[in-house]
């Protein structure tokens, strides 16, 4: 699931100029978003680019000299001379390619990039038909141009978040960790998964907030015990480890965050030591990956920390990801904390950048209690990741 709408205009101008930095640091002389009917779904950098929707045949062009420049229909011109956002604004009534080839003329660039990617589909979002109409105009205006992906341009405005957006993510954490609060005072044993997947929407809609993915509550070792399934009529029971899986939207940004309970039996004193042992596996892990986490590591060399402190105590591996990014969609997109399986192509060897925000999520089972799942959410600083909330270090107990 991903933030509705437009980014505002202020996250807008903060990635236009994360943009030309890129253009210019990948030595590209234009880069072309070329568009029409957003309205009906447009591709993902079309979010970070542009204040409003395009209805005819359309185009918002970045080069490495400042601000953008956009070719539109007459129609749609108010919003993107109002926002102040655009060097300039050039419409036409009949024929989009004759201020289009005027605009490639004066320029002459030689080398452009364009909305395609062999490798990730956030970066290829421009469809086949209108890559053949775009192909043609540049090689007949510029012949002998150089036709590149935009790949490297888009993930780095996807991922890579401005303070604006770094922000949002930060209060979206910030309402996610006070639903947890919530949650732990409305737990006792008897309740349903699915009477506390209500109470949570309930809370949810209290605050004004949408949910950033479908929330996931499990109870016990019954049943799927981790996954995207709905909550089900499974009681928490004591001896049970209950763990929520949950996000909300703050301003179009995301949060994803988990947390594990034990519900105690009568005469306990807290948890046994299973559960406690495999909840702190689960805990050091994720503190031993946000200390390895730094900007140029390798999310496959991250993913490995915690599959291998997961196994060394004698747990199964863990049949996903450590971690992905978080943004505008849950499931950001670009590098993966994660290991090099097929399925996740090249994405666990894409290093780690500045600015943005990964999900720490390794899992394990505790035969006869339940799933532990502890998921934080963290942003690479230079000087290496930091927990956007005080991570969970002891398993809460349900009384």
């Amino acid at each position: 699931m991903g933030g509705s709408g437009l980014a505002s205009k202020d996250i807008i101008a903060q990635k236009h100029a994360q943009a030309v930095g890129k253009v210019r640091e990948l030595g590209v002389d234009l880069w072309i978003t070329y568009i029409q009917e957003t309205s009906a779904g447009a591709e993902r950098a079309f979010a970070y680019i542009s204040p409003g929707n395009f209805t005819w045949e359309s185009a918002v062009l970045i080069t490495p000299e400042g601000k953008p420049s956009v070719i539109c229909g007459r129609l749609d011109q108010q919003v993107f001379e109002d926002s102040g956002l655009f060097k300039e604004v050039t419409t036409f009534v009949q024929d989009f390619k004759a201020p289009f080839m005027e605009y490639l003329g004066a320029l002459k660039p030689r080398k452009v990039a364009v909305n395609f990617s062999l490798n990730d589909p956030s970066a290829d979002g421009i469809p086949h038909g209108r890559f053949l109409q775009l192909e043609s105009m540049l090689t007949k205006a510029l012949p002998g141009v150089e036709i590149v992906s935009a790949e490297p341009i888009i993930l780095a405005l996807i991922t890579q978040k401005s303070p604006l957006e770094l922000a949002a993510t930060q209060e979206a954490v910030d309402h996610t960790v006070e639903l947890f609060q919530e949650i732990h005072a409305f737990l006792k044993p008897g309740l349903t998964e699915k009477q506390v997947y209500e109470f949570i929407g309930e809370r949810m809609a209290h605050r004004g907030l949408q949910p950033s993915f479908q929330t996931l509550v499990f109870a016990g070792d019954r049943g799927a015990g981790m996954g995207h399934g709905d909550a089900t009529n499974n009681d928490l029971r004591p001896g049970d480890l209950v763990h929520v899986d949950m996000g909300v939207f703050v301003r179009g940004y995301a949060s994803d965050m988990q947390r594990t309970w034990y519900v105690e039996k009568p005469g306990e004193e807290g948890a046994p030591e299973a559960a406690r042992r495999g909840f702190a596996v689960i805990a050091d892990a994720n503190e031993a990956c946000r200390r390895a986490l730094r900007p140029g590591v390798k999310g496959v060399d991250v993913d490995a920390i915690a599959r291998g402190m997961v196994t060394v105590a004698g747990f199964p591996e863990y049949p996903h990801a450590l971690g992905h990014q978080v943004g505008r969609h849950v499931h950001d997109g670009g590098a993966l904390l994660g290991p090099a399986w097929a399925r996740y192509r090249n994405t666990p060897f894409m290093p780690a950048a500045e600015s943005q925000v990964f999900t720490l999520e390794p899992s394990l089972n505790v035969p006869g209690f339940g799933a532990v799942g502890i998921e934080e959410d963290v942003v690479v600083t230079p000087e290496g990741a930091r927990f956007l909330a005080p991570p969970q270090t002891q398993l809460w107990i349900v009384k």
